[in-house]
């Protein structure tokens, strides 16, 4: 069958353009695809980059940006250092009052200047017109008495308070120890350390101990304790003496040591708390955490006046006192 070209009528063109026109275009770019760039009006300008700036942590140079200036003075609160608030009281110390000791008065404020008034002979102060707000006061008395724990508080312009002060005695000798394993087990070696200072306070109310070098220190022992080497040891630069002792009685505390400082004091007998000697058949499951505690280094832990594990003797501030 042959197939003859005819001219479409007007009708058939109103209908079929509308349709065949958009066909043809998008035919047309479905086979460009991607070489549209190809076009000589599509292409990216040449000074056009896809490479994206480097970052940079510079700061921003603000040197160049001038800020107009402001009419006026600046001008800083002082704080005052009088006003109308009065504070007074006393000081005592562990045999009652204590003349000539110093009382502080720091305000908390910026740039103030702490405030020293002494007490009189009846262990009395008085600090009258001094400026309100926030204080803290402490007490002291070098070398001898200061107070570990400051008052602080709030004083009202205008208030007039009453606050007594307590101080603690540090002076003379401080001995305390420490012991590894702790506890220690019966029959078994441990590692005692006995610490030997000498406490005093510095001028401005600081209680400090410094270590007592080549003190002897002799491990008395008794029924419950014993030392495996020798019982008379010297204090190193630290203050300590190292004992390896062993305990025998089951939930024995305490540990018997004399100690001289120099060559020319007295021996003085002390008695030194311990965590309680465990028996070996209740402490079993407790040994291997013990020895983990307390570690394989030969240097065993050392302790100050203040842990669970140290002690002080109750001997020795009287026999300085």
């Amino acid at each position: 069958m042959k197939l003859r070209w005819r001219k479409p009528t007007p009708r058939e063109l109103r209908v079929g353009l509308p349709i065949a026109v958009p066909l043809l275009v998008l035919a047309f770019f479905m086979v460009r695809g991607a070489r549209t760039g190809d076009f000589p009006h599509v292409k990216a300008p040449k000074a056009t980059s896809a490479t994206a700036p480097p970052s940079t942590t510079a700061p921003v140079d603000l040197t160049g940006v001038s800020i107009a200036g402001v009419d006026g003075t600046t001008t800083t609160t002082l704080v005052r250092a009088t006003g109308t608030a009065h504070l007074s009281g006393a000081v005592n110390g562990p045999q009652g009052p204590v003349p000539g000791a110093t009382v502080r008065l720091e305000h908390l404020a910026g740039g103030s200047v702490p405030i020293d008034v002494t007490s009189g002979p009846d262990g009395r102060y008085d600090a009258p017109n001094i400026a309100g707000g926030r204080y803290r006061v402490r007490a002291f008395l070098a070398p001898t008495f200061a107070q570990t724990d400051p008052q602080v508080f709030f004083l009202a312009d205008g208030e007039l308070r009453g606050l007594d002060l307590s101080v603690a005695s540090f002076s003379g000798l401080d001995v305390s120890s420490a012991i590894a394993p702790d506890p220690p087990t019966r029959n078994q070696p441990a590692t005692f350390v006995v610490r030997v200072a000498n406490r005093s306070v510095d001028t401005g109310g600081i209680a400090r101990a410094q270590p007592v070098v080549n003190a002897s220190v002799v491990f008395v022992g008794g029924p419950d304790w014993s030392a495996g080497g020798s019982p008379n040891q010297f204090t190193d630069t630290n203050g300590d003496a190292t004992f390896l002792v062993e305990c025998h009685t089951p939930g024995a505390t305490g540990v018997q040591v004399q100690v001289r400082p120099t060559i020319n004091d007295p021996p003085q007998p002390i008695t030194l708390t311990t965590s309680a000697c465990a028996d070996s058949a209740t402490s079993s499951s407790l040994s291997s955490g013990s020895s983990s505690s307390s570690g394989s280094s030969s240097e065993p832990p050392r302790s100050s006046s203040g842990s669970s594990s140290s002690s002080r003797s109750s001997s020795s501030s009287s026999d300085q006192n």
